[in-house]
């Protein structure tokens, strides 16, 4: 039998787990579909972020399509555009972050002891993060992909990491 989720969630309080640490950052660099900018601030939310932070221009004309994707969440977590590229200006100095990328020094995520502390950054759909931006980043994990198609949705790759973020936190409480 169907169970909406606010009734199937109302006496577990998942988010209890924020009694005992801090909430997530979100960031992503320079998007380019509002679609995925929205799917980000629904995700940041799911996940009980404290912030989302888009790293790069506002899309003015589509800035409508980013909230109707990203539904009740655009009111729900604060979320904003900044050209901002020194991120450390942007995440409290003890949060470690931790970018989701394929590149040279990138670790699995599942064989990776994830920071409870962390903020988490996503790239470009087309050319990931930045190599000023990713240089900033205290640790890089990569998402092993079975199939034939390597490369997730921005949106997806952050869920997955963010879930197994959680889910190792959870682990310890």
């Amino acid at each position: 039998m169907y169970l909406k989720s606010n009734t199937l969630f109302e006496n577990s309080h998942p988010e209890s787990i924020y009694d005992s640490i801090q909430r997530p950052i979100v960031l992503a660099d320079n998007l380019l579909t509002p679609d995925n900018m929205g799917s980000m601030i629904r995700l940041a939310d799911n996940i009980g972020a404290s912030e989302m932070i888009f790293l790069g221009k506002e899309p003015i004309n589509s800035i409508g399509r980013v909230r109707k994707c990203a539904a009740s969440s655009k009111d729900n977590i604060k979320w904003y555009f900044t050209e901002e590229t020194d991120i450390r200006k942007l995440i409290p100095a003890n949060k470690k972050i931790v970018a989701i990328e394929t590149a040279t020094d990138a670790t699995n995520i599942y064989e990776t002891k994830l920071p409870a502390d962390a903020a988490f950054i996503v790239g470009n759909e087309s050319h990931g993060i930045r190599e000023e931006i990713l240089a900033q980043c205290d640790m890089v994990v990569y998402i092993p992909i079975p199939g034939p198609t390597r490369s997730l949705n921005v949106s997806h790759a952050a869920a997955v990491a963010l879930f197994e973020w959680y889910r190792q936190q959870y682990k310890l409480f």
